[in-house]
């Protein structure tokens, strides 16, 4: 999360559907605080205590279990995770946490059938969103759950795909939208991720950065459109990239905690500290709420 900069494309491109969650302003340090009564936008200490860049494999890693994951390897870890922190997030994390709560969550992103039959996949060269997946048996969905409209691929428009299937139709982010909404009905919790804005941020592509903040937008505000009352958005990032054309690396920059519903789930004691562990206890204390009617 940036400075209000011409660096920052969250800033310089159109973003009506996130200006009106922020109170008309952009993606940026001076939207954190509260928007009205639903909307609470965090910044997030990517950080944890450890020297060093923000990387993805341990920043997934917090996110997705709780506990600090840079500190407990002794530094930050990028790309896919090595067998240690692998069998680390394979051991808890939050598809776990919910099942031990008797709580339904599932991961929305599709998979091909390559993907798996890959050998460094058969090796165990995976991303840590598809080893904490996969460690707790969440099913697993593939191209024909993606075509009935009951997953979404990582790029939300399949546009990606399209490139490697050209018999598979691009959808708009607000078809997307309209999918991974749909499975929350089936869910207490559904989880997607989202990369290429990582790629566009180290390639400073300035095409792919547009199409980036653009379909993002437009995702955002169909989601925030079709939320149930009952529902929440969260939206947070492992670490600082995109938000800083100036570099191509990634950054020190907080990313954002974006929260879109049952704001009242944050505990304010917490917001001054917040960081990336932070993310999956905001989670089970959305749905405890949730059941107990505190929502």
């Amino acid at each position: 999360m940036g400075d209000d900069a011409e660096y920052n494309p969250w800033v310089t491109e159109p973003t009506p559907h996130l200006r009106s969650w922020l109170s008309g302003i952009p993606l940026s340090r001076a939207a954190v605080g509260v928007h009205g009564k639903e909307v609470h936008l965090i910044a997030t200490d990517t950080r944890l205590g450890v020297e060093g860049l923000p990387q993805s494999a341990t920043g997934q890693a917090a996110i997705f279990t709780g506990r600090n994951a840079p500190q407990a390897m002794g530094m930050h870890m990028a790309g896919l995770p090595f067998r240690r922190l692998r069998e680390w997030v394979q051991e808890d994390n939050i598809y776990k946490q919910f099942a031990r709560k008797g709580w339904k969550a599932t991961f929305a992103n599709s998979y091909t059938q390559e993907y798996f039959e890959r050998p460094a996949t058969k090796r165990g060269w995976i991303s840590v969103s598809t080893a904490t997946m996969l460690s707790a048996q969440v099913p697993v969905r593939y191209l024909p759950e993606l075509l009935r409209g009951e997953a979404v691929y990582h790029d939300l428009t399949r546009r990606t795909l399209k490139e490697h299937l050209p018999e598979v139709d691009e959808i708009t982010p607000e078809t997307a939208a309209e999918h991974l909404t749909r499975l929350g009905r089936d869910h207490d919790l559904v989880v997607h991720e989202f990369f290429l804005s990582d790629r566009a941020g180290h390639k400073h592509d300035p095409e792919l950065v547009r199409w980036v903040v653009e379909t993002l937008d437009r995702f955002l505000g169909a989601m925030l459109r079709l939320r149930q009352r009952q529902d929440t958005i969260v939206l947070v990032s492992d670490h600082g990239n995109m938000e800083d054309l100036r570099v191509r690396t990634h950054t020190m920059n907080p990313v954002p905690t974006l929260v879109a519903g049952d704001v009242g789930a944050i505990e304010n004691g917490q917001v001054a500290e917040w960081n990336l562990c932070c993310i999956a206890p905001l989670l089970q204390r959305l749905v405890e709420r949730r059941q107990k009617g505190e929502s």
